[in-house]
């Protein structure tokens, strides 16, 4: 692969974050792509990368929605 002109760097590295960052400012992805010059959904999806505290924020919201916690979600109890 080859580096982005810094040591360390890929070169999508840079676009990679870039669509981390719209992702998280919740950007529509219709809007995102267009930003990040990505033609189809499936070539921008393989730069979307769900990270531990991503899936952790996910959690949280769903069980504030649904009105549980995360052990009795996890138990299947409401």
């Amino acid at each position: 692969m080859q580096r982005g002109g810094r040591p360390g760097l890929l070169l999508h590295d840079p676009r990679r974050s870039a669509v981390q960052n719209l992702e998280r400012a919740g950007i529509s992805r219709s809007v995102a792509m267009k930003l990040t010059g990505h033609q189809t959904e499936a070539v921008y999806r393989r730069f979307v990368i769900a990270e531990e505290g991503d899936l952790r924020d996910a959690g949280t919201k769903l069980t504030a929605v649904l009105g549980t916690t995360p052990e009795s979600a996890r138990l299947g109890d409401s």
